[in-house]
């Protein structure tokens, strides 16, 4: 950290500055940043600890001081000498725009200025002709343009410098302080936006609020509420500095300069037009979170009443087309949003829905949740609705955006069944591209799987309303199932085989994945299935039948049961059970003396199958197989579904002493275990799979409530 800086700052301060870049604050667009020029820096404001991480987070980056116009009472706090250290500047400063022109001209310090003029707490933003208005308290206060003023002034005059337009140049260097800073720059004047945006922005009692009013008497209430925001923010909020495209002075003046001599009359003339056209970029530029997409469609929702899992679909939809439309996005958020819509708990959507509830903006029942938006618009005051009606203020932050509001409302009207079919092909392509996406990725690996042996397969009955999900193992593809998928269809039962991410393609593809990631292939599954019918069977093999077992945990009224065959709860490969822990002991062996390229990274495999297997084990994968034996084995006890598991007697992978284990910890009522006399692991393909396909059939048939056939 450059704690030169700092150096005459509190050090709790400071300390604290480094917690919250540690652990919370994400910078994106650095390349943005202008390497040599001038620069003013425009952001939108919110909180008034900007003042102070913004211009710290910049001069991280480019090891240069960035001064702040910040109110004249922050100056009279514990943070005055910190602001004095970084070059702020009281807002009633005398010399303030002289000073920053002079900086400006001379490269000596960069600036960085919020055009909004004070912090908009409602984040209610409006647009008036040309012109962005804030609102506060029904007031409408347009976004001011000192920032475009500093920009257009230094260029004017640095254009004036080097064109020998200025007579007196001393009289020009006491006028703009620049008589430290002998060289003018060059280069242009740039202006650079940047948006701030907070997700998990929430309110509440925390142990900083707490320990400030221990130790601060006569606390305002308005100091109270901002310690209350900002104190949650720096320990719950995750906050993104935005950092956009800069804009060009120079082209902005180059023809006028030449006709126009008079400089007032240059800046006003594109003042106004320059700072809408940054602000517009700011706005628009928001990093969407989850909160910003749920508040939507609940505020757009035609409707006094929605289907809980139909508000799910919409959300998950809207949020898949942020990427299509080239929004900015909390990209950490994306990778496991199919919980949202896969029938269990989704934390950022609990966590949304408990503020919703706790203000009376939604009510629910077992089905539905209703929505009361007199609750959400209510406004209050300035300086009190970030504490009241924190949903509104978040809300206000899309509103501006109309793109994503045209896309919303396009959602919103659509019916349910439409809904439906519209997530059902966007799941469908995603599993589609997933596959060609990694198999392009591989695809000049010498030892890859034919294409077809990976793709995932649906095996359609027009008459049935019966899905069976057919889960192959690990390392392996859904080739391997489809022997066992060809026989429940050809019993007029539909069947889909899905592919388990990094599978079905080179060995490296399964090293670089977790077994979270299977999970959520399974997930996806689940959902596709549901979408087209009316109950849902699943047959796991080896690990997919660890996988199908912690599926129970969801919860769908179509999930009719299980079929565990060979589950991989305890294993008897002696590549797993005794080679790993000595080739991970070996491993951190080597690292620990600095000779990785001594570290083995796999085991071979001399696969049953080797046409649809892969011939060696990453010991990454293999570890990432062991964390869901712990997760499944965790979950059994929660278990009630009705289930069948078949084990084969001397399998040499799995220790039948998984499938006794299962049928003993788990709750169901209805359940079976079978013991066949078989050696090899994957008895669900080859010659002898009579008696075993008998039984899954009969199983299916109990559970349709039919008799056999």
């Amino acid at each position: 950290m450059k704690k030169d800086l700092l150096i005459n700052s509190s050090g709790i301060l400071l300390n604290i500055l480094e917690k919250i870049f540690d652990a919370n604050i994400e910078v994106k667009g650095v390349e943005n940043i202008p390497k040599d020029n001038p620069k003013i820096f425009v952001a939108n404001h919110f909180t008034r600890m900007e003042a102070l991480l913004v211009p710290y987070a910049l001069y991280e980056l480019t090891n240069k001081k960035v001064g702040v116009i910040a109110d004249d009472s922050l100056f009279h706090t514990y943070f005055g000498d910190f602001l004095k250290d970084i070059g702020a500047m009281p807002k009633s400063s005398p010399f303030r725009n002289n000073t920053i022109i002079g900086d400006l001209i001379t490269g000596c310090k960069d600036w960085m200025v919020f055009p909004e003029g004070l912090m908009v707490k409602a984040k209610d933003i409006s647009k008036q002709k040309n012109h962005f208005c804030v609102k506060i308290n029904g007031t409408c206060q347009v976004v001011h343009t000192g920032s475009a003023f500093f920009a257009l002034n230094s260029q004017l005059l640095r254009n004036d410098y080097f064109s020998r337009k200025i007579k007196d140049f001393k009289k020009f260097q006491h006028k703009y302080f620049i008589h430290e800073c002998k060289d003018i720059r060059e280069e242009e004047t740039m202006i650079v936006p940047i948006n701030i945006s907070y997700s998990n922005l929430r309110t509440g009692k925390n142990f900083l609020l707490d320990m400030v009013s221990k130790f601060m008497d006569n606390i305002g209430e308005h100091f109270l509420e901002e310690l209350e925001i900002e104190s949650n923010i720096v320990l719950n909020s995750k906050i993104t500095i935005q950092i956009l495209k800069p804009i060009s002075t120079q082209d902005i003046l180059e023809d006028i300069y030449k006709k126009e001599k008079n400089h007032n009359n240059i800046i006003n003339k594109y003042r106004y037009e320059l700072t809408h056209r940054f602000m517009d970029n700011i706005y628009k530029n928001l990093n969407i979170n989850f909160d910003h997409i749920f508040i939507l469609l609940i505020f757009l929702y035609p409707k006094k009443s929605i289907n809980k899992n139909h508000l799910k679909r919409m959300i998950y939809l809207l949020w898949n087309q942020l990427k299509a439309n080239f929004f900015s996005y909390d990209i950490e958020q994306e990778s496991n949003i199919i919980n949202l819509i896969s029938y269990e708990e989704f934390l950022p959507f609990e966590n949304i829905l408990k503020i919703a509830l706790k203000d009376n903006i939604i009510l629910e029942d077992k089905v539905n949740y209703f929505i009361n938006k007199d609750a959400l618009l209510n406004s209050y005051t300035h300086h009190t609705i970030r504490l009241k009606n924190i949903l509104h203020v978040i809300l206000n932050e899309v509103l501006i955006i109309d793109k994503l509001n045209i896309l919303a409302k396009n959602l919103v009207l659509k019916e349910k069944e439409e809904i439906d079919r519209l997530l059902l092909a966007t799941l469908e392509k995603e599993e589609h591209d997933e596959f060609e996406s990694d198999y392009e990725k591989f695809k000049d690996f010498p030892n890859i799987k034919d294409k077809e042996i990976g793709r995932p397969r649906y095996y359609n009955h027009a008459v049935s309303d019966v899905c069976v999900i057919t889960l192959h193992g690990f390392s392996s593809s859904p080739k391997e199932v489809e022997q066992l998928s060809k026989f429940i269809r050809s019993k007029e039962i539909n069947v889909y085989s899905p592919r388990l991410k990094g599978h079905g393609t080179v060995p490296e593809d399964l090293r670089d994945t977790t077994w979270k990631d299977w999970y959520l292939s399974l997930s996806r599954a689940i959902i596709i299935a549901t979408l087209k019918h009316k109950r849902i069977i699943i047959i796991g093999f080896s690990t997919g039948g660890l996988l199908s077992l912690l599926s129970t945990k969801k919860c769908y009224m179509e999930f009719a049961g299980i079929i565990c065959i060979n589950t991989a709860l305890h294993l008897n490969d002696i590549r797993v059970k005794t080679l790993l822990p000595a080739v991970s002991f070996w491993n951190d062996l080597v690292n620990s003396v600095h000779a990785n390229s001594y570290a083995k990274e796999y085991v071979d495999n001399h696969a049953e199958n080797p046409d649809i297997n892969y011939d060696k084990f990453y010991i990454k994968a293999i570890e990432q197989l062991s964390k869901l034996m712990v997760k499944t084995r965790e979950n059994l006890k929660n278990i009630q579904s009705p289930i069948l598991i078949i084990q084969g007697k001397n399998d040499p992978v799995v220790n039948p002493a998984s499938a006794y284990e299962i049928f003993e910890k788990i709750k169901s009522k209805e359940k079976d275990l079978i013991i066949l006399e078989r050696k090899n692991h994957v008895i669900i393909k080859g010659d002898n799979t009579k008696e075993l396909y008998a039984k899954i059939y009969n199983f299916i048939k109990k559970i349709e409530g039919k008799e056999w056939l």
